[in-house]
């Protein structure tokens, strides 16, 4: 009897969490069929929106309106990315890139610089060796030099010190700055222990 019972019961969980698997599945086949022929911006976000509540597929509906809010450069457009990412953060706190991205969203929507260098601060915890991020870091870091706190300088400066330099960009945002700046990136690295022909590599001058 008291097999019968456990076999039962053994059978009736697992009938309980296949429901509830093949659920969320069903919803996540759902969202990609009521999003993948939506050829409109606006439609699109408004789907992923009526979708963020679905379980299984919020973190997918966001995503797709972050992308959606990332093709636009109007002051609106960057408070809703702000109020997404947050949303995003709260499911993936890890996330190095989303901590980037809300930095650059929270010094663009004019919030208080505090703000701005705790989610800069952030990326740098939760991604401090991820070379895409840290390329993307870098930039933003730079560019952002002069208002740096001096413990952020510092990660900064590790940032540019280390990883593959891809690209012109980089070059292009030092030179950008006013010369002290550049000399203070410069003698930064240098401190670091790298040698004025790998600083003059990095940096293109």
């Amino acid at each position: 009897m008291i097999r019968i019972t456990t076999r039962l019961l053994t059978a009736i969980a697992l009938i309980v969490i296949s429901g509830v698997t093949i659920a969320q599945g069903w919803g996540i086949v759902r969202f990609f069929l009521a999003s993948v022929n939506i050829v409109s911006a606006e439609k699109r976000a408004r789907t992923a929106d009526a979708w963020r509540a679905t379980s299984g597929v919020t973190l997918t509906a966001l995503n797709d309106e972050l992308a959606d809010e990332s093709n636009q450069s109007d002051i609106i457009a960057a408070y809703r990315r702000r109020e997404l990412l947050f949303a995003s953060l709260s499911i993936k706190p890890l996330s190095s890139m989303d901590w980037l991205a809300l930095s650059r969203a929270e010094l663009k929507t004019h919030q208080a610089m505090d703000d701005v260098f705790g989610s800069l601060e952030l990326s740098m915890l939760t991604g401090p060796n991820e070379g895409y991020v840290m390329e993307e870091r870098r930039l933003f870091g730079v560019s952002l030099w002069e208002k740096l706190p001096p413990d952020l300088k510092r990660r900064v400066t590790n940032d540019l010190a280390v990883g593959e330099i891809r690209d012109g960009r980089l070059r292009a945002v030092v030179s950008a700055q006013p010369e002290q700046v550049q000399n203070e990136v410069k003698e930064a690295l240098g401190a670091t222990g790298l040698s004025p022909k790998e600083i003059e590599k990095r940096l293109g001058f």
